[in-house]
């Protein structure tokens, strides 16, 4: 049985959640679940005294929240198995630090995205982040490896400094994308201006970029089938940093630049 937590309460600060995670709840029934403390503000909270908790961790690694999320941070964060499913929005830091597993949000994100905590070198290093909705800014900041795909826009600096990976925005990416990129890839699902220090490639279809298409598909996001087989618009860079990097911008024109 898929274990289950429902808001009923909204706490009274920010709260903390990376605890919660399937792997570190598998084999917990109902009980040990809500029982558990949560960082809340600069006291804690036992997460039954916020949620309704049912069904157990199992070893599918499936965990079910459901709710108005946005003032709990760090949803998923630094998990490496299983499952998040979020029915609302979530707060800051979500999927932050992932190294595994699938996290999905069908609602709206807040900022820091699959990013590094302040400190860290590194942000996600696997796994894959599907959010239905709109993230905040610096979506994906310091990401060396994975996944993340957005229904809608990203807020600024989405991919900051990243390493490698892939940060798809159906909707549009915000100003300042790809800041400091060294070899990650950043895909816009609308036209967007990419930052001075990106120069024009080429325009055509790229395979992986499909294949990432299809897997958001696969865990549920609507991608319109002119995205799969269109031409996209690629941007080299950052090349204040190893120029590796790339931007693609969906514009299914086949004219030259």
């Amino acid at each position: 049985m898929t274990l289950t937590l429902t808001l009923h309460t909204q706490p009274p600060a920010r709260v903390r959640t990376a605890g919660l995670t399937p792997e570190r709840l598998r084999g917990l029934h109902a009980a040990a679940v809500a029982a558990m403390n949560l960082r809340c503000g600069g006291d804690t909270v036992a997460v039954g005294d916020l949620f309704e908790v049912s069904g157990a961790g199992t070893e599918e690694e499936r965990l079910v929240l459901a709710g108005d999320l946005r003032r709990f941070d760090e949803i998923g964060a630094r998990m490496s198995s299983g499952e998040i499913e979020v029915r609302g929005d979530v707060g800051a830091w979500a999927g932050a630090e992932m190294s595994g597993g699938v996290l999905r949000v069908f609602g709206d994100a807040g900022s820091r995205l699959g990013a590094a905590h302040p400190g860290a070198r590194a942000g996600m290093t696997g796994g894959e982040i599907v959010v239905h909705g709109d993230a905040g800014e610096e979506a994906g900041a310091g990401m060396r490896r994975g996944l993340v795909v957005v229904g809608g826009r990203t807020q600024p600096g989405a991919g900051l400094r990243m390493l490698a990976g892939t940060i798809i925005a159906l909707g549009g990416l915000g100003p300042e994308a790809g800041l400091g990129n060294k070899r990650g890839t950043l895909a816009s699902g609308t036209a967007v201006e990419p930052l001075p220090s990106y120069a024009f490639a080429t325009r055509f279809s790229p395979p992986a970029l499909r294949l990432q298409l299809l897997r958001a598909r696969e865990l549920g996001l609507t991608v319109d089938d002119a995205l799969l087989s269109g031409s996209w618009a690629r941007w080299s860079g950052d090349r204040t940093e190893l120029g590796r990097g790339e931007i693609l911008i969906f514009d299914d024109d086949e004219e030259g630049q």
